[in-house]
């Protein structure tokens, strides 16, 4: 016999008719775990909610909510019932499963823009009008219950303490209703804080948007606001501050008096933003010296300790350390580490392009099911006939049909009113490559042309450069490639740009002189997808130049390399729409393998 907890279910559990795959998180009435169906091992997964108290009232109410909201950012129900064991009965939901982060833990690992929260927030916003217009109140929005999806969509989770009009209530009279502390409207801590003897006052609208304007102040801020509200210096717009100020009112009345109105003052807001909107919000964290007083650990007890005096330093050490960290922490708040939101930056887009991927697969199958219906009804609709023309055996012979127009040759297809050819692609050196037979074979199955990936870069740090001098690469370079099966005129496709969140949507990206991060979409030789490429951009020019010289492989591992942004020539045209002192590259960009920067 197995004793199984409830909150730790090993991997194949049978929970009624679905299996456990694993343990997912753990909030505070259950735990999620990610499951399949029974009958399909291989089948689709989803989120199933077990509750920790046999009989819990919270899973009833989840349910109640998610089947009155049928929205893309609110998880789709699927089924619900109750675990048996000989402890009791334990209730459970399940759920779509969502990919992708927390909110707080997406804003932690890269440094968004201005825009990018503007975006995230509209799509709140909206799911919580949607709810509203319902009469459904989510009563626990947190950064920790949204997360942000490889596309960059969000979803709202955990409804187990939202409320309707016809919901039996959770709690008794006199007691405030579910939530987070840090969430909670001014007038809700103000009725914790006096406990009168009259009810708790009533959840409503005003206190769903001023935990919106929490969440999203933690978010452009990395802390809590507090009162009188301040805005530390940062690289929030006025706009932007000001409507999260006004989410943050102490009167009720002073807030939006709905989610749809701060949505369309949101809409305005964003269509007129301009170019600050587009900077990064936080700072990027340099390290510290290595001589730097904080950078160095106490000193142990070395050397005589008078007898007594050993919990008394061992309390003073402990002082110091915690004392180093404060140091430590105040330094590092409001700004981003650019290796690892380079790293996150990887994960993400590798993540959207496999979604992509599954999505244009299922569209395939789609069209060739829609394609095999089409030829079968055309089948029977041929045999139909031909079965009719052989009962009328004696009807007259139809007229013959009157001749029709020839389609256009290809000849005519280059004629005048046609469409345009698209762009033809970037020129490649045609010189003889100093490859060996089987490399040569790799190299040219590659193909010509730059393959459009995803990609991105760092930091562009100010100040002008010249354009570099033609330079030999290194031996060190040219043996690391050599191990690596990277040959001269090799090609990869590559994301230019990390400082923002991967949109699918977007397609340039403004750069300057400095730093470079690029991401790698696809395998090429001993370098994996999601290798970062670390080299400098000079942009000062009539094109971008670009030079990589250090490659670092998911799993950690460094090389050096010698890659050139775009084809063997190291340049990338500038978009014709660049401005002085920027350049606009595509994001999705290439490079190639070379022995010598040009």
């Amino acid at each position: 016999m197995r004793l199984f907890s409830v909150d730790a279910l090993p991997a194949g559990t049978l929970i009624e008719s679905w299996r456990v795959h694993q343990r997912l998180a753990s909030g505070g009435y259950g735990t999620v775990y990610v499951v399949q169906a029974k009958r399909r091992p291989r089948g689709k997964l989803y989120a199933l909610k077990l509750a920790r108290q046999p009989d819990s009232p919270w899973f009833s109410r989840e349910t109640e909510v998610l089947s009155r909201l049928r929205h893309p950012g609110v998880p789709r129900f699927v089924d619900e019932g109750a675990w048996r064991t000989g402890s009791g009965s334990y209730p459970f939901l399940v759920m779509e499963h969502v990919d992708g982060e927390s909110l707080y833990d997406w804003a932690r690992a890269r440094n968004p823009t201005a825009r990018e929260v503007g975006a995230l927030l509209v799509q709140a916003v909206d799911i919580l009008g949607f709810a509203h217009r319902r009469g459904v109140l989510h009563r626990d929005f947190k950064g920790d219950n949204i997360r942000v999806q490889p596309d960059g969509r969000l979803t709202l989770l955990d409804w187990g303490a939202g409320w309707h009009p016809d919901a039996t209530p959770l709690t008794g009279t006199g007691q405030l209703p579910p939530g987070t502390a840090h969430y909670l409207s001014p007038q809700l801590q103000l009725w914790r804080q006096a406990m009168p003897a009259q009810g708790c006052p009533r959840y409503g609208v005003a206190d769903e948007l001023y935990a919106v304007g929490v969440t999203f102040y933690r978010l452009l801020t990395d802390t809590y606001p507090a009162l009188p509200l301040e805005w530390p210096d940062s690289h929030v717009p006025e706009a932007l501050a000001s409507l999260i100020t006004r989410l943050l009112a102490f009167a009720p009345e002073a807030r939006p008096p709905s989610a749809s109105e701060l949505a369309s003052q949101l809409h305005q807001v964003l269509a007129h933003a301009d170019a600050s909107w587009d900077l990064p919000l936080f700072d990027w964290a340099t390290p510290p010296s290595s001589s730097s007083r904080t950078t160095q650990e106490a000193p142990g007890m070395a050397g005589p300790v008078a007898p007594g005096q050993e919990v008394q330093l061992q309390h003073a050490r402990l002082q110091r350390l915690d004392r180093i960290q404060r140091i430590r922490d105040a330094r590092e708040l409001r700004r981003r580490v650019p290796a690892h939101v380079a790293r996150m930056e990887a994960r993400a887009i590798l993540a959207a392009n496999t979604v992509r991927h599954r999505h244009a697969l299922r569209a395939r199958w789609r069209q060739g099911a829609v394609g095999v219906a089409f030829v079968l009804c055309l089948a029977w609709l041929a045999w139909s006939l031909g079965t009719f023309s052989k009962v009328s055996v004696d009807a007259p012979a139809p007229p013959p049909p009157p001749p029709v127009a020839r389609g256009p040759g290809p000849d005519q297809a280059a004629a005048s009113g046609a469409a345009s050819p698209s762009p033809a692609p970037l020129p490649l050196e045609q010189e003889a490559m100093t490859l060996s037979l089987k490399q040569r074979t790799r190299s040219l199955a590659r193909g010509c042309t730059l393959a459009v990936g995803a990609a991105s870069t760092l930091i562009a740090c100010a100040g002008a450069q010249v354009t570099p001098r033609p330079q030999r690469c290194s031996s060190e370079a040219l043996e690391s490639m050599k191990k690596l099966d990277l040959w001269r005129d090799g090609k990869a496709a590559i994301t230019l740009d990390v400082r923002y969140p991967f949109r699918t949507d977007a397609t340039l990206v403004s750069v300057s002189d400095g730093d470079i991060v690029s991401v790698q979409k696809e395998q090429h030789g001993g370098l994996p997808a999601g290798t970062l490429l670390y080299g400098q951009l000079w942009t000062q020019g009539e094109r971008v130049v670009g030079r990589y010289t250090r490659a670092e492989t998911p799993d950690g591992r460094t090389h050096h390399v010698c890659f050139v942004l775009g084809n063997s020539d190291g340049w990338w045209p500038k978009d014709p729409s660049s401005k002085p002192g920027t350049a606009l590259l595509p994001r999705s960009v290439g490079y190639t393998v070379v022995d010598a920067f040009p």
